[in-house]
């Protein structure tokens, strides 16, 4: 009988602990997450970022203690069938006004949901992807940081899609999404990008996408 009771206090103990930690989890995200909210906000655009001066690509890369904490610049190449590789610049510091322009909303499209299905964690947090038409004449591409996921814009080039059953794609062989209707019509032009799993980081608006008609030069890794 006594042991029990010691059983049934030291469960209840342990319920009371875990409830406890649970909540003070809970509001750390939240004040973390109404934090980050406030930041985005207010950030600039990045034509509007003041430096002291740009690389010969028309940009500043990140540097500094921050690249430690968030990471810094990095390049990727996109391909089409008929066109040259394109290179893609993610998470400059800023970029120059005379030879980046933002892409046009009207070029960006929602094309669905889902990921490479490789992942518990898709099942109930998918990312979110768009097509992107890459403007003619464009030499370069550059993509701003995920904000609120505080995270890196991955981009994919388009070799192949099939459209399935139940409102369902498939890109690249790998790549399923669960697609609106209409299904949005995709061009030899476009691209895939994928900006994670926070529908805050829509791409066009909150998470800035750019492109310039100068040549863009990939760097040698130091």
């Amino acid at each position: 009988m006594k042991s029990g009771l010691i059983f049934k206090g030291l469960l209840l103990t342990t319920l009371i602990a875990v409830s406890g930690i649970c909540l003070k989890l809970f509001n750390d995200n939240r004040v973390k997450q109404a934090k980050r909210a406030d930041y985005c906000s207010k950030a600039k655009p990045l034509t509007q970022v003041k430096v002291n001066k740009y690389d010969q690509n028309g940009l500043k890369e990140r540097e500094g203690a921050e690249v430690k904490v968030d990471g810094g610049t990095f390049y990727r190449q996109v391909s089409f069938k008929s066109k040259p590789v394109v290179p893609v610049v993610i998470f400059p510091e800023a970029l120059d006004i005379n030879k980046w322009a933002k892409v046009p909303q009207s070029a960006i499209k929602y094309i669905g949901k889902g990921g490479d299905g490789n992942s518990l964690r898709e099942w109930f947090s998918p990312d979110y992807f768009y097509l992107v038409q890459v403007p003619e004449g464009a030499k370069g591409l550059a993509f701003g940081r995920l904000c609120y996921k505080n995270g890196d814009a991955t981009v994919y080039s388009i070799r192949n899609w099939k459209q399935g059953e139940n409102n369902k794609i498939t890109i690249n062989g790998k790549i399923t999404l669960e697609h609106p209707n209409p299904l949005p019509k995709i061009n030899p032009a476009h691209i895939l990008v994928n900006v994670s799993s926070n529908q805050k980081d829509s791409l066009g608006d909150a998470t800035e996408v750019y492109f310039t008609k100068k040549r863009v030069r990939i760097p040698q890794k130091k």
